[in-house]
């Protein structure tokens, strides 16, 4: 069957870097990284930067939200993995028509602390939490492939 296959939805201010790559690459089995943030859509440095990060045979993309979505309108025949950069984003693309069943946020690094949404996220940011799940979308935590899929903290 032809289309977008996607393997991770991901929100990371980091974007791509070395544990996204290392960790999760042999896991995905990605062709492409899609990077949906406008800052760096007309950015060729950030691309090199960031294609270095990736084996060969991987290709980054930066998108606009407009741009990923006519982008996942192609129906193109491919494996990819998608980072936001954060939740603003992420609603804007949701709010744009993208839909997935689940959306990978890193764990903090007080995750050992963390008991409830207000201690990590901002009231503006839980506003976007709560919305984006009010179109089915389930949010979880996972920094690694190693780690379980956290999904008590995004419970109402």
């Amino acid at each position: 069957m032809k289309g977008t296959n996607i393997k991770l939805v991901r929100v990371d201010s980091r974007l791509l870097h070395a544990t996204v790559q290392l960790n999760w690459n042999q896991f995905i089995n990605a062709d492409q990284v899609w990077v949906v943030d406008p800052h760096y859509v007309k950015d060729p440095f950030i691309a090199n930067v960031m294609q270095l990060c990736l084996p060969k045979t991987m290709k980054v993309n930066f998108y606009s939200v407009e741009q990923f979505i006519l982008q996942l309108q192609k129906n193109e025949d491919m494996k990819v993995m998608i980072i936001f950069p954060n939740l603003q984003i992420v609603e804007q693309a949701v709010k744009a028509g993208f839909r997935v069943s689940e959306i990978q946020l890193p764990y903090p690094a007080s995750r050992v602390l963390l008991k409830k949404l207000s201690e990590y996220f901002s009231p503006e940011d839980i506003d976007r939490i709560r919305y984006i799940q009010s179109q089915g979308i389930q949010l979880f935590f996972q920094t690694t492939p190693f780690d379980n899929k956290d999904y008590s903290i995004f419970k109402k």
